[in-house]
């Protein structure tokens, strides 16, 4: 019985046909992380940061596709209290997060998606001096494909994320509510055709 299971798997088509895959490269804005008023106001805010992305999908249906991606973000963070910016040092942020994706027209693509966000400052110190969070993370966003070959698309993507932050410093300073942030990021890259 499991030969004759093992020369029909042999026989079948290959299915990695079906699979996507892809890499993205781009940047990402993000809201504030932390918005207080002290003595005076005080903001802490990551700058655009250079990024990339990378997964893959397999089919669910017809049209309909699931998939994980993961994405590494690296750029400066700095403090503004009384309209003077203090240079923090640099912050990298990994997501990783499992995506529904579904068409919209020909070339555009509807994403959905949940996971989970990382921050690793280049030093602990601030509001990381007891290490970096890990967050819970929604996203959704869209795709636009174009065929540049028989088996590659060339693949613009626009992407809004969420997430609540809040860090264990933070939290021992007496900071009892997490701040919401946002993050807006556009991408370019290649993707294994779905036709």
């Amino acid at each position: 019985m499991w030969s004759c299971l093992l020369l029909l798997a042999a026989g079948a088509p290959p299915v990695q046909a079906q699979a996507n895959y892809f890499i993205r490269v781009g940047a990402v804005g993000a809201s504030k992380l932390l918005q207080d008023f002290i003595t005076s106001p005080i903001t802490v805010k990551q700058s655009i940061a250079p990024m990339v992305a990378f997964g893959g999908s397999l089919p669910v249906g017809t049209g309909f596709r699931a998939g994980l991606e993961a994405a590494v973000a690296s750029g400066s963070f700095h403090a503004t209290e009384n309209d003077v910016d203090t240079d923090l040092g640099t912050l990298r942020t990994g997501t990783l997060a499992a995506f529904l994706e579904g068409p919209v027209v020909e070339r555009l693509r509807w994403h959905v998606g949940l996971g989970g966000i990382a921050y690793w400052p280049s030093e602990e110190s601030g509001i990381f001096a007891q290490g970096g969070p890990t967050s819970f993370l929604a996203a959704g966003g869209a795709d636009y494909r174009y065929p540049v070959h028989a088996q590659w698309d060339v693949i613009a993507s626009a992407r809004y994320d969420y997430h609540r932050f809040t860090t264990d410093e933070l939290e021992a300073r007496g900071f009892s509510h997490s701040q919401g942030v946002g993050r807006i990021y556009l991408t370019v890259g290649i993707a294994r055709g779905l036709r």
